[in-house]
Protein backbone atom coordinates (compact mmCIF):
# COMPACT_ATOMS: atom_id res chain seq x y z
CA UNK A 1 0.00 0.00 0.00
CA UNK A 2 1.01 3.76 -0.47
CA UNK A 3 1.51 5.91 1.83
CA UNK A 4 -0.61 8.94 2.12
CA UNK A 5 2.65 11.47 1.23
CA UNK A 6 3.00 9.29 -1.79
CA UNK A 7 -0.89 9.95 -3.09
CA UNK A 8 -1.14 13.49 -2.10
CA UNK A 9 2.15 14.09 -4.07
CA UNK A 10 3.65 15.76 -1.29
CA UNK A 11 7.36 14.44 -1.51
CA UNK A 12 8.57 11.74 0.70
CA UNK A 13 11.35 12.45 3.92
CA UNK A 14 13.89 10.73 1.60
CA UNK A 15 13.89 12.94 -1.56
CA UNK A 16 13.75 16.50 0.76
CA UNK A 17 16.81 14.68 2.55
CA UNK A 18 18.47 14.22 -0.92
CA UNK A 19 17.35 17.40 -2.39
CA UNK A 20 18.67 19.23 0.71
CA UNK A 21 22.36 17.81 -0.01
CA UNK A 22 22.25 18.44 -3.64
CA UNK A 23 21.69 22.18 -2.62
CA UNK A 24 24.47 22.35 0.21
CA UNK A 25 26.51 20.87 -2.25
CA UNK A 26 25.61 23.38 -4.84
CA UNK A 27 26.24 26.19 -2.51
CA UNK A 28 29.50 24.73 -1.20
CA UNK A 29 30.15 25.04 -5.30
CA UNK A 30 29.08 28.35 -5.20
CA UNK A 31 31.40 29.51 -2.54
CA UNK A 32 34.55 27.97 -3.77
CA UNK A 33 33.59 29.25 -6.99
CA UNK A 34 32.96 33.33 -5.51
CA UNK A 35 36.52 32.68 -3.48
CA UNK A 36 38.27 31.74 -6.76
CA UNK A 37 37.01 34.79 -7.96
CA UNK A 38 37.84 36.96 -4.73
CA UNK A 39 41.45 35.71 -5.54
CA UNK A 40 41.71 36.22 -8.85
CA UNK A 41 40.57 39.68 -8.51
CA UNK A 42 42.97 39.83 -5.97
CA UNK A 43 45.92 38.92 -8.24
CA UNK A 44 44.27 40.96 -10.91
CA UNK A 45 45.06 44.52 -8.44
CA UNK A 46 48.21 42.63 -7.57
CA UNK A 47 49.43 42.28 -11.11
CA UNK A 48 47.84 45.80 -11.94
CA UNK A 49 49.79 47.60 -9.26
CA UNK A 50 52.62 45.94 -9.69
CA UNK A 51 53.00 46.84 -13.78
CA UNK A 52 51.74 50.05 -12.71
CA UNK A 53 54.95 50.04 -10.35
CA UNK A 54 57.40 49.09 -12.77
CA UNK A 55 56.34 50.96 -15.49
CA UNK A 56 57.13 53.93 -12.87
CA UNK A 57 60.35 52.90 -12.41
CA UNK A 58 61.50 52.18 -15.76
CA UNK A 59 60.16 56.13 -16.25
CA UNK A 60 62.80 57.08 -13.04
CA UNK A 61 65.43 54.79 -14.76
CA UNK A 62 64.88 56.91 -18.44
CA UNK A 63 64.94 60.09 -16.60
CA UNK A 64 68.00 59.45 -14.84
CA UNK A 65 70.37 58.22 -18.05
CA UNK A 66 69.09 61.31 -20.08
CA UNK A 67 70.31 63.63 -17.44
CA UNK A 68 73.30 61.80 -17.16
CA UNK A 69 73.67 61.69 -20.86
CA UNK A 70 73.05 65.57 -20.73
CA UNK A 71 75.53 65.98 -18.37
CA UNK A 72 78.19 63.99 -20.13
CA UNK A 73 77.32 65.78 -23.15
CA UNK A 74 77.87 69.19 -21.80
CA UNK A 75 81.36 68.04 -20.17
CA UNK A 76 82.11 66.35 -23.52
CA UNK A 77 81.23 69.37 -25.90
CA UNK A 78 83.53 71.62 -22.96
CA UNK A 79 86.27 69.13 -23.21
CA UNK A 80 86.25 69.46 -26.69
CA UNK A 81 85.88 73.42 -27.08
CA UNK A 82 89.10 73.22 -24.79
CA UNK A 83 91.13 70.71 -26.97
CA UNK A 84 90.10 72.86 -30.26
CA UNK A 85 91.44 76.13 -28.95
CA UNK A 86 94.51 74.50 -27.53
CA UNK A 87 95.14 73.04 -30.94
CA UNK A 88 93.98 76.62 -32.45
CA UNK A 89 96.29 78.30 -30.41
CA UNK A 90 99.11 75.98 -31.21
CA UNK A 91 98.04 76.76 -34.97
CA UNK A 92 98.26 80.37 -34.40
CA UNK A 93 101.86 79.96 -32.65
CA UNK A 94 102.96 77.96 -35.38
CA UNK A 95 102.67 79.99 -37.87
CA UNK A 96 103.38 83.16 -36.18
CA UNK A 97 106.87 81.69 -36.03
CA UNK A 98 106.98 80.61 -39.44
CA UNK A 99 105.83 84.18 -40.53
CA UNK A 100 108.65 85.55 -38.46
CA UNK A 101 111.08 83.26 -39.54
CA UNK A 102 109.83 84.53 -43.02
CA UNK A 103 110.15 88.11 -42.50
CA UNK A 104 113.77 87.43 -41.06
CA UNK A 105 114.79 85.53 -43.54
CA UNK A 106 114.02 88.85 -46.06
CA UNK A 107 115.61 91.22 -43.62
CA UNK A 108 112.46 92.47 -42.13
CA UNK A 109 110.42 91.91 -38.94
CA UNK A 110 106.93 92.58 -36.61
CA UNK A 111 106.43 95.58 -34.71
CA UNK A 112 106.48 94.81 -31.09
CA UNK A 113 105.83 97.40 -28.15
CA UNK A 114 108.18 97.07 -25.77
CA UNK A 115 106.38 98.27 -22.41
Amino acid sequence: MASIEQKAGLPSHNTTHEQILKEEEMLEKVQDFVKLLKSWEHGHAMCLHLLAQEDRCFERARKRQQAEMKEELHYTNKQLMMVRRAALRHLLSTEHLQYQLELNHLGKSFYAERL
